[in-house]
């Protein structure tokens, strides 16, 4: 873990179109990012959990995405995975506090374009799968209580085309 932590840290993203534009380069992101941009600050309101300079956050949260199950994700193929492990709980099944039970960080958006698949539980594999998941906020996990699910994981009326532009935000 603190080998990857230390591997994570030498990732710089200073060369993603947003960064660029930060800098003054105005012809660095499209129109439609710009307009993703927009979403993502505005209606969508996605600063609420991903602010900072890695649009991540110290904070924790229960968005009820399922768990990490034996199969295939990208091109990983996982296994021997069980219910009892403490990670299906999140910081929860650390701290052993209930009001932290599965709850998990809020991960940095920069660099997704890399991965194969997202959330805690790897139940996603593209990143408009995500937006699509929190624009209806719909739990896929039963395990979950919804008393434990954040106050901030409610709908976010956004249409096709919103989500459309987001997802272009945010994968670039």
């Amino acid at each position: 873990g603190l080998a990857i932590a230390a591997y994570e840290r030498t990732l710089l993203a200073t060369e993603a179109p947003f960064q660029q534009w930060l800098k003054g380069n105005y012809k660095a992101m499209t129109t439609d990012q710009k307009n993703g941009a927009k979403l993502f600050f505005g209606k969508a309101n996605c600063t609420q959990c991903h602010n900072g300079p890695s649009l991540a956050a110290m904070n924790f949260y229960a968005l009820g995405m399922n768990d990490l199950k034996n199969g295939n994700y990208g091109n990983n193929n996982v296994v021997a995975i069980t219910d009892d492990k403490a990670e299906f709980k999140g910081r929860g099944g650390f701290t052993g506090k209930a009001e932290d039970m599965y709850k998990f960080k809020v991960p940095q958006l920069y660099n997704l374009i890399n991965s194969p698949f997202f959330g805690h539980g790897a139940s996603f594999t593209k990143i408009e799968d995500v937006i699509a998941y929190k624009n209806t906020a719909k739990p896929q996990n039963t395990k979950v209580p919804a008393s434990q699910l954040a106050a901030e994981f409610k709908p976010l009326n956004l249409s096709t085309e919103e989500m459309r532009l987001l997802t272009e935000f945010i994968k670039n």
